[in-house]
């Protein structure tokens, strides 16, 4: 059970919010130490579709580039695969606990889990190691309140301005998810 920590990123269509919280996580995690794998998904993805040319534009004003991206739909072996599952909205963690129940305890939304993981400790496990990242996951289940977490807006359709909020946001909330699971730097 050791190994890889793997990270799933879900969102509606898998060419935006989702699309764009996997190129940044990945750039976040590079060279941490910490084993893990990144991807995403969507609940209503059509396969094989590029990312949209806004969020390729935010990633690349921030450096990164999306244009490997290809959209992919949520399935059963993903959810069973994921250690951390971070959706968008709580609807979208709905139809992943759906496809698994078993899924719940590691399902939650992206604002919901920067939230619960922050400050969870884990001191007894070293930093950078994917136990310790499990431990997190399952500490912030057990402290989860019965109201779900707040939504990651989307911005499809609308100004290049949202695409760059929606970015900020990902990336708040990532740094907070993403911190608490590598531990004291």
């Amino acid at each position: 059970m050791n190994g890889e920590f793997r990270i799933l990123l879900v969102c509606t269509a898998n060419i935006c919010r989702s699309a764009m919280a996997e190129v940044i996580a990945r750039a976040m995690l590079a060279g941490t130490g910490l084993p893990a794998a990144t991807g995403s998904a969507g609940v209503r993805a059509l396969t094989g579709c590029p990312m949209a040319p806004h969020a390729l534009a935010t990633l690349a004003r921030l450096g990164l580039d999306g244009r490997a991206h290809r959209a992919r739909p949520l399935a059963l072996d993903l959810v069973r695969s994921a250690d951390l599952l971070l959706t968008m909205e709580a609807g979208h963690a709905a139809v992943a606990v759906g496809l698994d129940p078993a899924a719940a305890r590691k399902t939650f939304t992206l604002p919901e889990f920067a939230a619960l993981a922050t400050g969870t400790g884990q001191r007894r496990y070293r930093s950078d190691t994917a136990e310790r990242a499990r431990a997190i996951v399952e500490s912030a289940a057990g402290r989860r309140g019965r109201q779900p977490g707040p939504d990651v807006r989307d911005p499809y359709g609308g100004p290049p301005e949202g695409y760059d909020t929606c970015a900020k946001t990902l990336g708040e909330s990532l740094s907070h998810a993403l911190g608490a699971l590598l531990g004291p730097r």
